[in-house]
């Protein structure tokens, strides 16, 4: 099914949580350890991913930043993962 522009934020909260899962594996990092650089414990970093993998604005922008510079975002990446 094509994406569609009604559709857009969705979509792109759920690349912006493959994107991350990515990060993480490629870091060689896990859920607690990502959890805890948010300051949040590892199941509640768990349940963000599975609620932002359905299409749920979980993080915040202040947790965004956190997590770009933990995972070493390109500035191509972040205007990709975040421009509308």
């Amino acid at each position: 099914m094509p994406r569609v522009a009604v559709n857009k934020q969705k979509y792109m909260i759920k690349d912006l949580s493959k994107w991350i899962v990515g990060q993480m594996h490629e870091k060689g990092l896990n859920q607690e350890e990502v959890g805890q650089i948010l300051g949040i414990n590892q199941q509640s970093m768990s349940r963000r991913l599975l609620k932002s993998k359905k299409g749920a604005d979980v993080f915040k922008q202040g947790e965004l930043i956190l997590l770009f510079k933990e995972l070493e975002a390109t500035d191509e990446e972040i205007l990709r993962l975040l421009k509308m």
